[in-house]
């Protein structure tokens, strides 16, 4: 079926790069250590079990050349499946032949490549919207194995922990979702579990006075004669309707865009044979990446039961923070003429903070950029909106350029994207981010 559904071309580079697993025993994966890396992963090193190859992941921290490539040679002479990361990368392994690489970041092609770099851009495919890392983990296990097709909950949760479900798949996310999902789907509230907890610890839509508010989220409730207790899967049509419009309305008070809105509501589908939903899968594995503990719901979904209870403990952990930092990011935040900024405590904070406030607290007219000071360097992650998209922005432009100027590197995608500075130069970069955001953005 897979076959159908992909360009002839992509196709068959891919079943190339299958064929070289295929007569491997051992393979090693590296993987980006977000949400969709970790989904990612968890596909990939099922495929590879169900074949008896083994195999050892490492999760990639660092995108600079340098650090990725001493990452590489930490074990340099197996060959290497990189998923959700890569292409750009190149250059770091340039005189290696060993891997296989599997992206959908923009990059700029370099010649002289020795190994197989199958990034779906090159494909004619959106991979903003069309397609991420887990989309490509999974097409690359079909093709391996069609009877892989039960791992389509984490090629999803791979979609939406990248966001590109908001408004509805598209492209050859949307043909494999069509092709592939058996799950019973309904279109709920984008929360998860009893009312009372899923608006408390509601990060993404993230309501500002109700998020970390429990007292103010049941006086809420209250006056919508709701049940703080009730179970959001259990909500009739009025009691949904009536949610989602004062939701609706709580978010409209921060004056923010059309995708925050948008994202309220949306598709939740029950894996019976995992126990969860998809909402709650992309919590487990979006909140474990982001306190360190990737490992935990790869280990899970790999059949280590032991690892449950610590696992589900770490998303209430992860949103805590994280809702914290939010609140204090948005109220410390520097505006500049072109772009936002906020200093944030942990480096893998900086990304959500930055996308919750450009989505839910402020007025999409600008990118959001959130800086971390690491132990040797500057980590920066930045947010922008489809509406701003649509005007111009391209994020992965402004990082790549504006943290060269910088001393650094930097890229990824239109709508968010990350780099890596020396200490001390952020204004350097500031002002080269504002002058390449100017000449971007089209007025209204």
């Amino acid at each position: 079926m897979i076959e159908e559904i992909l360009d002839k071309k992509l196709y068959d580079n891919i079943n190339k790069a299958c064929e070289k697993v295929r007569g491997e025993s051992y393979v090693r994966v590296l993987a980006h250590n977000d949400g969709d890396g970790v989904s990612s992963a968890i596909i990939l090193l099922n495929a590879l079990k169900k074949l008896n190859i083994k195999f050892h992941l490492s999760f990639v921290k660092s995108l600079d050349n340098e650090g990725f490539r001493q990452l590489f040679e930490e074990e340099k002479d197996p060959l290497t499946i990189i998923v959700d990361a890569g292409s750009s990368q190149i250059p770091g392994i340039i005189d290696y032949d060993n891997y296989i690489i599997l992206d959908h970041h923009f990059y700029n092609p370099v010649d002289g490549i020795r190994g197989i770099n199958i990034n779906i851009r090159d494909y004619g495919v959106n991979g903003t919207r069309e397609a991420c890392g887990s989309t490509m983990a999974y097409i690359f296990s079909l093709v391996l194995d069609e009877s892989n097709r039960n791992l389509f909950p984490f090629f999803l949760s791979g979609v939406t922990s990248d966001k590109q479900d908001i408004g509805g798949l598209s492209g050859l996310n949307k043909s494999i979702y069509d092709a592939y999902n058996t799950y019973s789907i309904k279109h709920t509230l984008n929360l998860e579990g009893n009312l009372g907890d899923a608006i408390t610890y509601s990060v993404d839509p993230f309501f500002n006075g109700l998020t970390g508010n429990p007292d103010a989220v049941r006086g809420f409730l209250q006056s919508l004669n709701i049940n703080f207790d009730k179970n959001i899967l259990d909500l009739n049509d009025d009691e949904n309707k009536t949610l989602a419009n004062a939701l609706a309305l709580k978010l409209l008070e921060n004056n923010i865009g059309s995708d925050g809105i948008r994202y309220i509501e949306g598709d939740t589908l029950y894996y019976s044979d995992l126990n969860f939903t998809s909402k709650e899968l992309v919590s487990i594995i979006d909140g474990n990446s982001r306190v360190g503990e990737n490992s935990l719901p790869v280990q899970y979904f790999l059949g280590d039961n032991s690892v449950r209870l610590e696992m589900l403990n770490n998303i209430k952990i992860y949103k805590t923070k994280l809702i914290d930092y939010i609140y204090r990011a948005n109220s410390e935040i520097t505006e500049e003429k072109y772009l936002r900024y906020f200093y944030a405590p942990e480096s893998e904070m900086a990304g959500p903070i930055a996308g919750a406030i450009a989505l839910y607290l402020m007025r999409p007219d600008k990118p959001v950029i959130g800086f971390n000071s690491g132990n040797d360097d500057i980590k920066i992650s930045s947010r922008g909106t489809r509406a701003l998209i649509a005007r111009g922005l391209n994020l992965s432009e402004v990082m790549s350029i504006a943290c060269k100027k910088a001393g650094g590197s930097g890229g990824g995608h239109d709508i968010a994207a990350g780099g890596v500075i020396p200490p001390g130069r952020e204004k350097i970069f500031i002002e080269a981010a504002s002058e390449i955001i100017k000449s971007q953005i089209h007025p209204l």
